[in-house]
This record gives structure tokens, sequence and C-alpha cells, in this order.
């Protein structure tokens, strides 16, 4: 199926494309980001100047550590301080005027955020994702986004995740949700330049 949507009515959710993540000072690891870069510049400017909204998510926490709850529970160490200039959007996916910027305190994109009524105002009911982790900051926005009905499609060749076999298995699970759902980034391009009205199904 060739991949279609209104520009008015989807948003491009950027999920912690933060400088850490590019040059691995963040603490956490990540699989595939040196091959993400491009392709993700590629989308976002494509996305720009299709005049989509666009939502820029970063995680970060409170230097006393207060607000990471049960996080540090798992593998990873801590992370996403807010005094660390890792935590801060990598420069070349950096918002600008006009995009929505917003941080969360968990991995969801929706949970404890405004993403929702920002999401209504936009009246938008596609999202399509692309970021980091792919098995955990992006895979819970999706089954969040899933939960509440809307639309989503994630381009799998500009996602992260921990290591490759997890960013595999969240791929699938996604699929699993909305059988459309996986995407590549020249897919995405080329519905961008059309610009079709007919909404992603």
């Amino acid at each position: 199926m060739t991949l279609q949507f209104n520009p008015q009515t989807t948003a491009l959710i950027c999920i912690d494309f933060q400088t850490g993540v590019f040059t691995g000072e963040g603490g956490l690891p990540h699989v595939g980001t040196t091959e993400v870069l491009p392709k993700a510049k590629q989308v976002l400017a494509a996305a720009r100047a299709a005049k989509m909204p666009i939502i820029h998510f970063k995680e970060i926490h409170r230097k006393e550590m207060v607000d990471f709850g049960r996080e540090l529970d798992g593998a990873e160490p801590i992370h996403c301080l807010e005094t660390w200039p890792s935590t801060d959007y990598y420069c070349e996916l950096a918002p600008i005027e006009g995009e929505f910027a917003i941080g969360k305190r968990r991995y969801s994109c929706f949970f404890g955020t405004d993403l929702e009524i920002l999401l209504r105002g936009l009246k938008v009911d596609t999202l399509i994702l692309m970021g980091t982790m792919t098995n955990v900051c992006v895979h819970y926005t999706a089954a969040e986004a899933h939960h509440r009905d809307y639309h989503f499609h994630v381009i799998e060749d500009c996602c992260a995740g921990s290591d490759w076999e997890a960013h595999w298995a969240a791929l699938k699970a996604m699929a699993y949700l909305q059988r459309s759902a996986r995407i590549k980034h020249d897919e995405f391009i080329q519905a961008a330049r059309s610009t079709s009205p007919t909404a992603i199904a």
C-alpha cells in the first residue's frame, strides 16, 4: 500500500533525539545511530516542507534524581539529568521556531505530559514516530497512541534501539498493534512530498 497522509491532521513525533545519543555521552547504549542521523534529518526536512505539525521530546530528570521512579530498576544507569549538556536536543535535529518541544519524565511521550491536549488542539489523528530507543520510549509511545485510538506509523530506519534484538522485536510488536505501522524513511518522504489529502489508515 502506498503511504498517503493529510499533513494537517498528521504529526511527526521526534522522540529523544538528544545530544548524548549521538555523542555517546548520555550513559545509555544505542545501536544504529550513525545510520539513523542522516535519514532522520531528511525526514525532518520533508515534514517541515509539508508544513506538518512537528513535536520534539526529550527525556529529562531533575538533578536531585527524585523523579526516576522505578526507571533505574532495570538495565539503565542514571541518565538525562537536567544539568548534563548531553540531555539537550542534538543540534542537527533540534526544534526550530514554530515546532513544539516537550520534556518528559517517563518513557512514554503521553505519560505526565500535555501531548494529548496539544494533539487535540492541532486536530491530529495520526502520528509518525521516530527516535530512541525503539524498544523503550518509541514502543511505549506507540502503545499509548494505540490505546487512545490514534493511527500511528514508526519510521523503522529512523529509530535506534538499545541493541539490535530489542530493536527488531519492538518493531514487530508495534506492527502487531497496527498492521501498517512500520514504514521506511523514503516512504515517508515520498508521501510528504505528495501531501495527499488522504489520511493514513
